[in-house]
């Protein structure tokens, strides 16, 4: 399962001025500060989970990652909450900062997320828009055997490509499209992936529904393609469902550049066809 960190612009706070009383719009934060929403949701079909608690901690000594314990750990805040019955909650952070997630209690009946923090940073954007920070957490009784093979290959000769990374995304809020921002985004329900040597990755134990394929980055020497996310297309029926997704990209090709310089410069080719 992986982690989102979102901003919260005009439209989100609409909507939570629209959800009811108790996720209604509060006055701006002091300054120097930001809104910070934790956002706790079913990994599989996006609502919104009550009882999950949050500890913040905040980066402190220039190592990757959150460092909790000994001599060197990062800062805990005083800051913390837990999601009430909208499956929200909020504190306000300094900005200029980066902080850490940790979900130190999982909503009743829920599994606490496979990564366990989530990182982001609170910038100087923040005081007005705000952020939200999305961390799914997966029902205990769920077992699913869907799955998404990806097979990434070259549009010309159609050899495999290992190195290029994809993530999927679960359509979880009956909006057209994929959404990735806001606080009513869609899921993204596993880590992505990155194709081997035979130019293979896989997203297993995948619930029924519709999924996006969205292309993060390609292997060294090939073009993104103009629209990096694909689909969607559906998981229905038996556990054990599976679909095999091939997708193929074009090489850079290299050309002289104009006016007698003798270095050379990438031409953005199509990618995406398949091969001829």
């Amino acid at each position: 399962m992986t982690t989102t960190v979102r901003p919260i612009g005009l439209a989100a706070a609409v909507v939570l001025a629209a959800a009811g009383p108790a996720l209604a719009a509060p006055s701006a934060p002091p300054p120097g500060t930001a809104r910070v929403v934790l956002r706790s949701t079913d990994v599989d079909t996006g609502a919104r989970l009550p009882g999950a608690r949050f500890e913040l901690w905040r980066e402190t000594n220039d190592l990757a990652g959150l460092q909790s314990t000994g001599r060197a750990a990062d800062e805990r805040q005083t800051a913390g909450c837990a999601t009430a019955a909208e499956g929200v909650c909020t504190v306000e952070l300094t900005t200029g900062e980066t902080y850490y997630a940790v979900q130190v209690a999982a909503p009743a009946g829920y599994e606490r997320p496979d990564e366990p923090f989530t990182g982001f940073d609170v910038g100087g954007a923040a005081a007005g828009e705000g952020l939200v920070v999305n961390v799914p957490n997966r029902s205990r009784e769920a077992a699913y055997g869907g799955g998404i093979r990806v097979r990434k290959r070259d549009g010309k000769t159609g050899a495999p490509l290992p190195g290029a990374v994809f993530e999927v995304w679960k359509e979880t809020n009956g909006s057209t499209g994929l959404q990735t921002a806001g606080v009513d985004a869609d899921q993204r329900p596993r880590r992505g992936c990155a194709t081997d040597a035979d130019g293979t990755c896989d997203f297993a134990g995948l619930a029924d529904g519709a999924y996006f394929l969205v292309e993060k980055d390609v292997p060294e020497g090939y073009v993104m393609p103009k629209n990096p996310v694909a689909g969607p297309w559906r998981l229905d029926g038996p556990s054990g469902r599976r679909l095999v997704l091939t997708v193929y990209n074009k090489r850079a090709e290299p050309i002289p550049t104009v006016g007698g310089d003798d270095g050379r410069r990438a031409r953005t080719a199509r990618a995406g066809a398949p091969p001829e």
